[in-house]
């Protein structure tokens, strides 16, 4: 799996590209954060053909390059949790009415119901439905490579935040006990923002695994 970040927006969200292997031309598009000029330029230049985009959350910092990006590639699907939807054409929702703002877009393509595996351009992945930064918020977990990209839930040191409108501190930090700090001590955690870092690391010091 070839795996292409992006930092995008005032917010320095983390924007990932994937595709199947360095040479395919079908990828997929996770989190098109603020300000997504350089994922598109870069889909373009490299004449890249993104068949979806994934939403592991629906705050505007992760979606709101989905308008730019539909715009330019109107056949992407776009797939999020059912418990998220809302927040793609709810400027509450998402955030953005806190901002001053009143983003919407286009209702998703793909509602994820379930923690089962999916499937894009050829990729399987494992879903995890981790609420507690958001009401839908999930993770997504490729196995025979031991690669977690895993939104705003979990941190290089920390979690995601909880205080926002629904948010639960204890749902959040049950989801990453139960569900993500079971998978193998050196799974590479792709994060929503900041660096990368692994599983292993944070169960042996993110403080706020600790109660």
């Amino acid at each position: 799996m070839d795996i292409k970040a992006f930092v995008l927006g005032d917010y320095q969200t983390n924007c990932f590209c994937v595709r199947k292997d360095d040479s395919a031309k079908d990828c997929l598009v996770m989190d098109p954060g603020l300000s997504p000029e350089p994922l598109i330029d870069h889909l373009k230049q490299n004449r890249l053909n993104p068949v979806a985009a994934v939403i592991t959350h629906g705050h505007i910092d992760h979606i709101f390059g989905l308008r730019a990006l539909k715009e330019t590639f109107p056949d992407i699907k776009v797939a999020i949790h059912k418990d998220d939807a809302e927040a793609l054409v709810d400027p509450l929702k998402n955030l953005s009415a806190m901002l001053g703002g009143s983003f919407i877009t286009d209702p998703a393509d793909i509602i994820i119901e379930k923690e089962e595996p999916i499937e894009f351009i050829g990729i399987k992945f494992e879903v995890f439905h981790t609420p507690g930064h958001s009401p839908g918020g999930i993770c997504l977990y490729k196995k025979d490579e031991n690669i977690l990209f895993a939104g705003d839930t979990l941190f290089d040191g920390s979690v995601g935040r909880s205080d926002f409108p629904g948010g639960n501190s204890e749902l959040l930090i049950n989801s990453i006990k139960t569900k993500l700090l079971n998978l193998p001590d050196n799974t590479r955690v792709c994060t929503g923002h900041g660096p990368e870092t692994t599983i292993g690391k944070e169960k042996q010091f993110n403080q706020f695994l600790r109660w």
